[in-house]
């Protein structure tokens, strides 16, 4: 391989590659599993730790993903773990060069939301995603949704919006619950969409992890292709990060999430027509600013 077509950080690297041996996805399940053992760990026991031998390591860091050498890697790494340590609103403040505020922070977020969309657009699994939809739309299963920290404002949008096209849809939880109770009416065969981005939630992992055990189908919508919940994935969708990111928008994922909702409800306005119809009614009928308000108010 030439390594000097090789760029980015080590899970860019990762997701260039498309295709893992059995040898590199331990590795890498490891590493991501454990990131902050990375800038400290020595080639010695970052191999004992994993599971491989030290020339397997050797093979993936250098031979495969293109680093020059071991010292390359771990540097990397110590840089990453830095960054890990400051939150993405401070590292947004830290890097700007002028004051915010006003039209100077217009200018640099509504370019970069847009490229975060155009990204997130190049490098998106059509196949994934349909086969996704094809899934939500299966009305006749129960469908769960859950995501913690700023995941979750992502999956209750979803909630909002799935429940106008077809019945049996729950959230699980809120941000930031350990346990959420709705798990109890959870049954094998049901589906879960998890949205886990980082910084990723150890609640997310730990509920993932039981509903796997119960017989869940879980989909999985994510940031990287090697992620805490990959491993307990049925399918998985990444959303793919512009490269040398420093605050990251929810644009690209509300985009994809709509452009999924819009799928799901073209399929279950075939099989159920009527569903929407009466879910809007109701809605209306108890929410809605009508006319006929506005002329009592006036």
């Amino acid at each position: 391989m030439n390594k000097k077509s090789i760029d980015g950080d080590l899970f860019s690297r990762v997701r260039a590659l498309k295709k893992l041996t059995p040898t590199q996805f331990k590795i890498v399940d490891w590493f991501r599993n454990n990131e902050n053992s990375l800038a400290f760990e020595n080639l010695i026991a970052l191999s004992a730790k994993s599971g491989v031998s030290k020339a397997s390591m050797v093979r993936f860091l250098i031979h495969v993903l293109g680093y020059r050498d071991f010292a390359e890697f771990q540097c990397e790494r110590q840089k990453k773990m830095a960054q890990r340590l400051e939150s993405p609103i401070m590292c947004y403040l830290n890097s700007s060069d002028d004051a915010l505020g006003g039209e100077s922070t217009l200018m640099q977020h509504v370019p970069y939301s847009l490229q975060a969309i155009q990204c997130a657009y190049n490098f998106l699994d059509i196949t994934a995603f349909t086969q996704i939809s094809n899934l939500l739309a299966q009305a006749e299963r129960p469908l769960y949704l859950m995501g913690h920290r700023t995941s979750y404002a992502l999956a209750s949008l979803a909630y909002t919006n799935l429940q106008y096209i077809r019945p049996n849809v729950h959230m699980l939880g809120d941000a930031h619950s350990s346990f959420p109770p709705e798990i109890f009416n959870v049954g094998k065969g049901d589906i879960a969409l998890i949205i886990s981005r980082r910084r990723y939630s150890q609640n997310s992992l730990n509920i993932a992890r039981e509903l796997k055990n119960i017989g869940t189908e879980l989909v999985l919508l994510t940031d990287a292709e090697v992620t805490p919940l990959s491993h307990l994935a049925d399918i998985q969708l990444v959303v793919q990060p512009p490269e040398k990111v420093v605050f990251e928008s929810l644009a690209a994922w509300t985009v994809i999430l709509e452009a999924m909702t819009l799928n799901v409800a073209d399929k279950c306005r075939r099989t159920n027509p009527d569903y929407s119809v009466r879910a809007e009614k109701i809605v209306s009928e108890f929410f809605g600013f009508s006319a006929s308000m506005m002329e009592k108010v006036n």
